[in-house]
């Protein structure tokens, strides 16, 4: 499986009314805007205005014309986060060999809250377990405060990942005997 391939199964929220474009074509501007620095709604949309045209050649794609702005921000907002960073870890998994390695552990926020439907606000974040020696990020999952805490998610990775014989860097958060019991 290639990366769009996985970017390919991350279900389309949208109504069919109004696409332009494959939600997988917004997802890989995405992925390459953010990786040439490209962070925001408004420069993902410098990016695809500025490179849109190499990407479809790459991609061997017809673009009539390429993601803007309100594109990409409804994309941010209405993405299923879950599925999206399950079809990454998929594709990434390939790439990766478990073995003696020191393994970063560490839980971000994004900046901008994401209002629900009942119009509270929640923080989404994501909690990314990163293998020092190879330079990868092994796996990630998402973070809600009101659903999960950064303790529970940790403590989940670490049940997932069975990572045995490997140094692990986390923060004072997480030395506690419930986390330490899952190494």
């Amino acid at each position: 499986m290639n990366l769009i391939e996985a970017l390919q199964s991350v279900p389309d929220y949208r109504q069919a009314r109004g696409k332009r474009h494959p939600l997988w074509i917004i997802l890989v501007f995405m992925v390459m805007g953010n990786l040439a620095g490209y962070q925001g709604n408004r420069p993902l949309e410098e990016f695809a205005k500025r490179y849109g045209a190499e990407v479809a050649r790459l991609l061997k794609i017809e673009l009539d014309a390429v993601p803007s702005f309100s594109t990409f921000r409804r994309a941010h907002i209405g993405v299923d986060f879950a599925a999206l960073s399950e079809a990454f870890v998929q594709w990434m998994r390939q790439h990766l060999t478990v073995d003696d390695d020191i393994y970063a552990i560490d839980g971000k926020r994004i900046r901008q809250p994401i209002p629900d439907d009942d119009g509270k606000t929640r923080f989404v974040g994501l909690v990314s377990v990163f293998a020092q020696t190879q330079g990868i990020t092994v796996d990630l999952a998402a973070l809600t405060t009101t659903e999960t805490s950064e303790v529970k998610v940790v403590q989940y990775l670490l049940e997932k990942l069975h990572l045995t014989g490997v140094v692990l860097t986390l923060d004072a958060l997480h030395a506690q005997k419930n986390t330490v019991a899952h190494c």
